[in-house]
């Protein structure tokens, strides 16, 4: 039957997004926790609010995890043909499309805002700080500043006042040519390192792009789930009533032979 396969395919598009929105989910969460853990603790033990980057990573792992299992069910219902399974399915649906539709509504009106930059800026610079007194956290920033290929908390010059030179991680360690890999000199007139920005900016930019990436998934995830509901729809008030007609056919014909 053309519905039940339509529904297999849809399933297989939104269970692919929803995979997709929960692993970045993951992978946000991770970030965010990666920088905050290495906060000093000491300015933050009356500090019991959850913030929008804590928070949005949580809301689209929830609501793709629930889609995981929808499209499970929508499987299972298209392949065994079952009436009631394809019921439960579209119930179901109808409140994940709900969910996704209001997560992205979340994250663009709540999360995408100053509030969301004013966190992350006050997270790098208290980490910034204190990398001063911590060697740990000092390597730890330095992994950042090569992730983001940003340096410093507010720019290069930030090291200007308490360094001899900027950081390693402010600079490509190694130059890869034809004549092979050396280290690079990182003082205060490295090029590279000059040019780059803030790793507040940076990590501001990055997250806001994060939310909106995220929230377009899940508004496309949530236009996928209305097409699929449609044909859970059709096959409810079509295609699997006539077939259960179909099926009690034969045993009518059979209770009027032992009538005869």
């Amino acid at each position: 039957m053309a519905s039940t396969v339509l529904l297999h395919i849809l399933n297989t598009v939104q269970m692919i997004f929803g995979l997709a929105l929960t692993a970045a989910s993951i992978w946000f969460f991770i970030e965010v926790q990666s920088i905050t853990s290495l906060r000093n603790t000491n300015h933050y033990l009356l500090d019991y609010n959850v913030y929008w980057p804590q928070a949005i990573p949580w809301i689209f792992m929830i609501v793709g995890i629930f889609i995981l299992c929808i499209s499970c069910c929508g499987f299972a219902g298209a392949r065994k043909k079952n009436r009631g399974m394809v019921v439960l399915f579209a119930i179901f649906q109808s409140i994940a499309i709900v969910g996704l539709v209001a997560a992205a509504i979340v994250a663009l009106t709540c999360a995408d805002s100053k509030s969301t930059d004013k966190f992350m800026e006050d997270t790098i610079w208290d980490v910034y700080t204190h990398t001063k007194n911590d060697r740990d956290v000092e390597m730890a920033f330095g992994n950042i500043e090569k992730r983001l290929q940003c340096c410093g908390a507010g720019g290069p010059r930030d090291y200007l006042n308490w360094r001899r030179e900027f950081p390693i991680s402010c600079c490509d360690t190694y130059y890869h040519g034809w004549i092979g890999a050396y280290n690079i000199d990182c003082d205060f007139t490295n090029k590279l390192a000059n040019e780059r920005h803030g790793c507040s900016a940076v990590a501001v930019n990055y997250t806001r792009v994060i939310i909106k990436v995220l929230a377009g998934a899940s508004v496309f995830t949530a236009f996928i789930g209305i097409m699929s509901l449609i044909v859970a729809v059709a096959l409810i008030l079509g295609g699997l009533k006539k077939k259960s007609k179909m099926v009690l056919a034969p045993h009518e014909m059979e209770s009027k032979k032992v009538l005869l």
